[in-house]
């Protein structure tokens, strides 16, 4: 019964998608299919590690990057007892999504030792983008992602993610998506 409840509302949703240009500044819109990250410079994939993260302009790791700002993990499919590269090349966006998902953690006051139970709930709000390179198949998704309050949350938006591969990728839009293909 809830499910028929809810599916006018799941269509008026859906009616009110935009249509118009692509706002970069928007947590709405995803990349369009058809766009291109360029790759600059080559990237290292750790041993152990499907991927490599990137944030503010600059390659960081786990330890550094901060989960409350824009970050991107560029991934490629297997987990290797050695490094790998990803050199320089041009990578199409095949299909952009973005998800949320809740991630719980321990309340301060659990952290101070306190004996109060209780969970703290973030959101992870993420826009993961499916990529294919015909010389580097094995590289797979670039993920951008940011954490936050769950009412306050929101999506990554185009400019953020520019800001955050910085030099490291161009990142070029179809033509039919906007007027500025930076």
């Amino acid at each position: 019964m809830r499910i028929i409840a809810l599916l006018p509302l799941c269509l008026l949703l859906g009616a009110c998608q935009t249509t118009g240009p692509l706002d970069e500044n928007s947590p709405f819109h995803v990349l369009p299919i058809g766009s291109r990250l360029i790759l600059k410079q080559e990237l290292t994939i750790p041993a152990h590690s499907a991927g490599v993260l990137l944030q503010g302009g600059r390659v960081v790791s786990r330890q550094d990057v901060n989960q409350y700002h824009p970050h991107c993990r560029l991934e490629v499919h297997d987990v290797r007892e050695t490094t790998q590269t990803v050199t320089a090349d041009e990578f199409v966006v095949r299909r952009a999504r973005q998800e949320s998902q809740t991630v719980a953690r321990p309340s301060a006051l659990m952290k101070a030792g306190l004996r109060i139970s209780g969970t703290v709930s973030d959101y992870i709000f993420r826009t993961i983008l499916d990529l294919r390179s015909e010389r580097q198949p094995q590289v797979r998704w670039l993920t951008c992602q940011q954490w936050a309050d769950p009412a306050l949350g929101r999506h990554v938006t185009i400019h953020e993610i520019r800001t955050t591969l910085g030099g490291i990728f161009a990142l070029q839009l179809p033509s039919s998506a906007s007027g500025d293909n930076r």
